[in-house]
């Protein structure tokens, strides 16, 4: 399959993510693994703002990516930081010229082996809501082209993102407003802290790794047919087992 076949995947797979009812938590995670396959990027995170604006890591490829946004977010500097507040693309070229800028964060993404950082806003209807991080191993810049390219499925992304809801995921039939972008944002973000609340209870009962027991819960969501997000409240609320959700093979 050549590039132009992958990238046609992705969009109608980000796009369709509405008519499939698909989580957003499962949906952010698709947009990071997109731009690691498309794009030409190492690593990618991806936050979200929470409800007083504060950012809140919801997807990593890797530990290492998810410890780098982590850190950024305790830190409050960083190119997700800085891009979201300015709602506009941060770039990073070489992580080593960039100690003047975020002190604290520069070295700690060295140290995790990323040495360049591209972040790119997520918005819709002129509101941004998040970053996408995109890390890199070695020194330099996304070409133009792959930039653009993230930027598109970001957009898409967070189209999809707003017009979600936890009953029914159709496209709204009337503009969005402000309010309901945020409201979209906000339940997004709350199904994101029940899926990590339930992914924990599971590592927790299952003597399990945390992504062990994310992909426990994936892979019985997907075999009883069920959204990632509704088995998650479900284990939350004691309405399904833990037991079932680790019989199940994996």
């Amino acid at each position: 399959m050549n590039r132009e076949q992958q990238l046609a995947e992705a969009l109608v797979g980000l796009a369709d993510s509405l008519a499939d009812d698909v989580d957003p938590v499962v949906l952010l995670d698709r947009l990071a693994l997109n731009c690691l396959d498309l794009v030409g990027a190492d690593a990618v995170g991806v936050m979200i703002a929470g409800r007083r604006g504060e950012l809140r890591l919801m997807a990593a490829t890797d530990q290492s990516a998810a410890l780098t946004e982590f850190f950024q977010l305790q830190i409050d500097e960083g190119p997700c930081v800085d891009c979201y507040r300015k709602s506009e693309r941060i770039d990073a070229p070489d992580l080593d010229d960039s100690a003047h800028r975020w002190p604290h964060v520069a070295p700690y993404a060295r140290e995790h082996g990323f040495r360049a950082a591209h972040a790119l806003p997520m918005r819709v209807h002129h509101q941004t809501v998040g970053a996408l991080n995109l890390l890199l191993t070695t020194p330099g810049s996304l070409s133009p082209l792959d930039l653009h390219l993230a930027q598109a499925l970001a957009d898409v992304t967070t189209v999809a993102l707003v017009n979600w809801s936890p009953r029914t995921a159709n496209w709204s039939p009337q503009p969005l407003r402000p309010t309901d972008v945020s409201s979209s944002v906000q339940r997004a973000v709350a199904a994101k802290a029940t899926v990590d609340i339930a992914t924990g209870m599971i590592a927790e009962y299952g003597d399990l790794s945390l992504p062990d027991a994310r992909s426990a819960l994936g892979g019985w969501a997907t075999r009883s047919g069920r959204r990632l997000t509704e088995v998650a409240h479900g284990l939350v609320q004691r309405t399904v087992p833990l037991t079932d959700v680790l019989s199940a093979p994996r």
